[in-house]
């Protein structure tokens, strides 16, 4: 029985664990069963040829040879009962190892089985893990591509937000600077009304200079109508020099600004001063 349970684990672990070799694994499996049987000759052989415990007296002996063998008859059967006694224990402690060998070969059946079975599964798991692990790659990369265009792209949002907030200064700084103008061109065209009304007062009189009336009035008058004259003449020259200050001033603020830059030229400047004082005018 215990050979034939050695050949069954020994053909259950060749199948499961290919790497033992069979002639090998069967001469370890037969020297274990026979253990318990070697152990046993120690044991008979030292209660055979041990030194009897229970012996007859030698007077008994001598006086009469019958009772002398069965003395040694009754030592023997002593022994022999001693002999089957260990036996019995022997065999009893052999049976117990033999039921625990086969528990044990059916362990090892058992955890073969599920060994086979989880190398299967870890087959299987490792495919799979090879195409999760090249998918997860792919979405790490398109991850990392996102995050680089999302980092460029914020980069440029901060740099037009930069831009604009540029703008938005320089807008401001020409509102300033054309709210000024506006108030040069304000001041400029009161003085260009007060010229235009004193040019209004010289033609006059000028025209009154030549009536034949005033001829006869005396050199007071003319006296007074000179000094007149070269009021009208100082006022007149103050405008034109406020005129070319105006138009000094609205060409150094375009030329100033690099949007309206291209466009600070004399006849555009001309142009812009009378349509302000026009529009002055009208107003």
């Amino acid at each position: 029985m215990t050979l034939r349970l050695g050949s069954r684990s020994s053909e259950a672990q060749v199948r499961y664990f290919p790497s033992f070799k069979t002639t090998e694994e069967q001469i370890m499996r037969l020297l274990i069963h026979l253990i318990p049987f070697v152990s046993l000759f120690p044991a008979l052989f030292s209660s055979l040829f041990a030194p009897s415990q229970t012996t007859c007296s030698p007077h008994h002996i001598n006086d009469n040879d019958d009772n002398s063998s069965l003395c040694q008859l009754h030592q023997f059967q002593l022994k022999i009962d001693h002999l089957e006694s260990v036996l019995a224990e022997s065999i009893q402690n052999l049976t117990e190892k033999i039921d625990r060998i086969e528990e044990r070969e059916k362990r090892i059946d058992d955890m073969a089985q599920k060994i086979h079975h989880l190398q299967s599964v870890l087959s299987t798991l490792k495919g799979d893990s090879l195409a999760t692990d090249e998918r997860l790659k792919a979405l790490e990369e398109e991850v990392r591509l996102l995050w680089t265009a999302s980092r460029k792209y914020n980069f440029d949002l901060h740099v037009l937000e930069s831009k604009a907030q540029d703008t938005e200064d320089r807008l401001q700084t020409v509102a300033s600077q054309a709210q000024k103008m506006a108030d040069v061109v304000t001041e400029q065209w009161i003085q260009i009304q007060r010229l235009e009304q004193a040019l209004h007062i010289t033609q006059f009189i000028n025209n009154l200079s030549d009536d034949p009336l005033l001829k006869t009035l005396g050199p007071n008058f003319r006296s007074y109508f000179s000094r007149a004259l070269h009021q009208f003449k100082r006022v007149f020259a103050e405008f034109k020099r406020s005129h070319h200050e105006l138009q000094h001033f609205i060409k150094e603020k375009l030329e100033k600004n690099e949007f309206t830059a291209a466009l600070a030229n004399e006849e555009l400047v001309f142009f812009m001063v009378y349509l302000i004082a026009t529009v002055t005018m009208l107003a």
